[in-house]
């Protein structure tokens, strides 16, 4: 048996093995049945398994295909979701002034500006 083969009968017997399948091709073509007086005809039995086998085999290939489809669908999904996630709004930025320090600038205008009324003359004139 090439190696190659081999690869994907392992790749074979791990998927089934995960989803609880306890045969695979190699397993049924390799299943020896004692002979008794009257037992089966060995050619039938052969021709049989051979077709069992080649179901086997389909299925292991469509199984395959299918969860090779439904991981590409997971990471189209993953990405579509972080595509429409809402980006944060950007902040301006006010000739260098961060937004963190813009709060403190408003408070002091705001306390100068209460200062300047306080020294004002209270007259109808102003204010």
């Amino acid at each position: 048996m090439d190696e190659h083969m081999k690869r994907r009968l392992d790749k074979q017997r791990k998927l089934f093995s995960q989803l609880g399948i306890g045969l695979d091709a190699l397993t049924i073509h390799e299943k020896e049945f004692s002979m008794k007086l009257r037992g089966y005809d060995a050619e039938e039995v052969d021709t049989f398994l051979d077709s069992v086998i080649k179901d086997y085999e389909r299925f292991y290939a469509t199984i395959a295909d299918l969860m090779d489809k439904w991981q590409e669908q997971q990471i189209e999904l993953r990405d579509l979701k972080a595509e429409t996630k809402p980006a944060p709004a950007p902040v301006p930025v006010i000739t260098g002034i961060m937004p963190q320090d813009l709060e403190e600038i408003i408070g002091k205008l705001e306390s100068n500006i209460r200062q300047l009324k306080d020294k004002l003359p209270r007259s109808e004139g102003y204010l």
